[in-house]
């Protein structure tokens, strides 16, 4: 691959910018500068670009979706979206998506082949979320749920791994839109409230609204085995 196609794949900037940067002498490839934008590497090499090295991107980022923000690069309706985040980061694009509606942990995928590995349904990746529903939950709820639910677009099944009140905490292994929504809803429980906490192993925890980060090592250690195929999901 040329030189300057893959430092702009890693987001370092366009590829007429660093056309300009590799001329101007500013990025080394296994310790010796070069000039030559089109100078070919396989992408193993150690470059740098004013000295400070550069690592490959990593291949998943997990983001904190706002509430309202639909999960989408652009809105021709001019509603939010995805538009700030990737611009920070352009190389990514959502993995599946969330309704404007819910908030929560979304994957942010740098690869197209990895995106799919992730939302097939023959992987079924657990997706656990937490629920405020609009009344009191009852001890039914978890049997009704597990023998499945029929929806206009199916009929869905879920875990209850939690329960009181209002809340209810579930894992789902499929994706389809607004599924969690219309399950507790034909279950008898409409939800007011919806938040992804987890996406296989990779979990939302802490991580800020609107903001984003790599994996930790033990993530990046079960997509490896979800891309070898030997993960749990």
């Amino acid at each position: 691959m040329r030189l300057d196609k893959l430092l702009s794949e890693r987001g370092l900037g366009t590829r007429k910018q660093l056309r300009g940067w590799i001329k101007r002498g500013r990025v080394s490839v296994n310790g010796e500068v070069t000039h030559d934008p089109g100078h070919q590497i396989s992408g193993d090499e150690a470059l740098t670009f004013d000295g400070a090295p550069l690592t490959p991107p990593p291949p998943i980022l997990l983001y904190h979706k706002p509430l309202g923000v639909h999960s989408t690069l652009k809105d021709p309706q001019g509603r939010a979206c995805l538009d700030d985040i990737c611009a920070t980061h352009p190389l990514y694009h959502p993995v599946g998506r969330l309704d404007a509606e819910t908030e929560g942990l979304l994957l942010l995928s740098l690869d197209g082949a990895l995106t799919q590995r992730l939302l097939h349904p023959r992987r079924a990746v657990a997706r656990e979320y937490i629920a405020e529903v609009h009344r009191e939950v009852e001890p039914e709820l978890p049997a009704r749920l597990a023998a499945g639910v029929q929806t206009a677009e199916g009929t869905f099944t879920a875990e209850v791994v939690e329960m009181a009140g209002r809340r209810v905490r579930l894992i789902v292994r499929e994706g389809r839109h607004r599924m969690v929504r219309r399950m507790l809803h034909n279950a008898g429980w409409s939800v007011e409230g919806l938040r992804r906490v987890r996406y296989g192993a990779f979990q939302l925890g802490a991580l800020p609204v609107g903001e984003a980060r790599p994996l930790d090592e033990a993530e990046a250690a079960w997509l490896a085995a979800l891309m070898s195929g030997a993960s749990e999901a």
